[in-house]
């Protein structure tokens, strides 16, 4: 059932759904609503694509999320895309780490130069940034001993969060 409602993502991709149990969401947040239920923040990391530059990344705390929606609690969450992918995220690395559900990434110097933005405002993630929305981590402050072949905790084009029972 999940698979459905991931695939209503693919019709607004620009909405996320919380559900407690596959299939019954809780909650359908556009980004209007997100901004309205909770604060920005900013978080500059690496990520596994960007060739070791920093980017800095505008979104919301994945863990008031899940508290915000009765899942503070939850041993393991499930993050959906629109494309079939999942990824099963733990509980206490999401607590520990306190990743965001980006929806905003800070213009470059090159982007400027082409006219896609102002040089440090932030703009939307667009497809090829992997938006509209995207869980991004603090990479650099991950331990050492992360598995780097294992990015599947960073889910791109999110369409579903998702407490696995």
């Amino acid at each position: 059932m999940a698979t459905t409602i991931a695939r209503a993502g693919d019709e607004d991709p620009t909405k996320i759904v919380v559900e407690r149990e596959a299939g019954k969401p809780i909650t359908v947040y556009s980004l209007q609503d997100l901004e309205n239920d909770f604060t920005y923040r900013d978080l500059t990391t690496v990520t596994p694509w960007t060739s070791g530059v920093a980017r800095t990344y505008r979104g919301f705390s994945l863990t008031e999320i899940l508290a915000k929606n009765g899942m503070a609690n939850a041993k393991i969450i499930k993050g959906i895309a629109p494309n079939d992918f999942s990824a099963r995220i733990d509980m206490d690395e999401i607590k520990r780490y306190n990743p965001i559900v980006a929806s905003e990434v800070q213009c470059t110097k090159s982007e400027a130069k082409t006219g896609k933005c102002e040089e440090g405002s932030f703009r939307a993630l667009e497809s090829e940034d992997y938006g509209p929305f995207y869980i991004v981590w603090p990479f650099d402050k991950m331990p050492r001993a992360y598995d780097p072949q294992d990015h599947s905790k960073w889910i791109w084009f999110l369409a579903v969060l998702q407490q696995e029972q």
